[in-house]
């Protein structure tokens, strides 16, 4: 039995885009040159002290170049990350062959269904971006929240799941989720407990999947055995809060 594993959601769970940087923070990702994420100044030391309590794997869905764009403070480079949505685990950078194999079995009788909306959607909903990322599932960026709302409701004839955050819309094969991830990690790595920590929709099937959770609202975590959730009050910064309550439930989970 290894020690407890902790799975979270990197963007605005522990990463922050520019928008929202203040003064002191750090920067760990960068784009053409140009500075993209960042931590806040306590988040590098309390990623030390997690990193010692725990086996951190980032769950998330930005792609695999993504994902190797941030650079974390070496002595908390995670070893292990799931990108993709829970397609792809990388080990110190590189794609896990078993996990690939086993991603490519579930999202075979799926296939068909990316490839119909892949096509459907650009005649649907022109002039927005679309890709598929890694394979695993469709992204599609929208001007506005407003829009990924409309685009939301024009895609209901398909059997993929729709989220959008933010701007945001996605297409996922039901198999392939964050949930389905955690539960993966058990197998492989049989923690004595898993914490979770996520900020959006796209993220509860993986607080769900955990024994304890971390969000930033109750709609996230609702149903959940209240013990074993945190949910964050608005007072400080987001990323310090999951980081604490990471450290506080490995502890009582010792």
């Amino acid at each position: 039995m290894e020690p407890i594993l902790f799975a979270s959601d990197l963007d605005n769970t522990l990463l922050f885009s520019i928008a929202h940087r203040q003064e002191g923070d750090r920067c760990v990702e960068w784009l053409d040159g140009k500075e993209q994420g960042f931590l806040t100044p306590d988040a590098v030391s309390l990623l030390e002290t997690v990193h010692q309590l725990t086996r951190l794997i980032p769950v998330t869905t930005r792609s695999v170049a993504q994902y190797l764009r941030i650079r974390f403070p070496e002595p908390v480079t995670p070893a292990y990350a799931v990108a993709a949505n829970g397609a792809v685990l990388l080990h110190h950078g590189q794609p896990d062959a078993a996990w690939e194999a086993e991603t490519q079995a579930l999202l075979t009788p799926w296939l068909p269904e990316l490839e119909r909306m892949e096509a459907a959607i650009p005649q649907r909903l022109a002039g927005r971006r679309l890709r598929r990322v890694d394979g695993a599932y469709l992204f599609l960026s929208c001007p506005d929240p407003e829009d990924a709302a409309y685009c939301r409701s024009c895609l209901t004839d398909t059997t993929l799941s729709v989220e959008t955050t933010g701007r945001k819309l996605y297409l996922f094969p039901p198999p392939v989720n964050k949930g389905a991830a955690v539960a993966r990690l058990r197998r492989r790595f049989s923690p004595s407990g898993v914490i979770g920590a996520g900020d959006s929709a796209i993220d509860v099937p993986m607080l769900r999947e955990c024994d304890w959770a971390i969000a930033p609202h109750d709609v996230l975590v609702e149903g959940m055995d209240r013990d074993r959730v945190a949910v964050w009050d608005g007072q400080g910064r987001f990323p310090d809060y999951v980081l604490q309550q990471a450290a506080a439930f490995a502890r009582a989970g010792q």
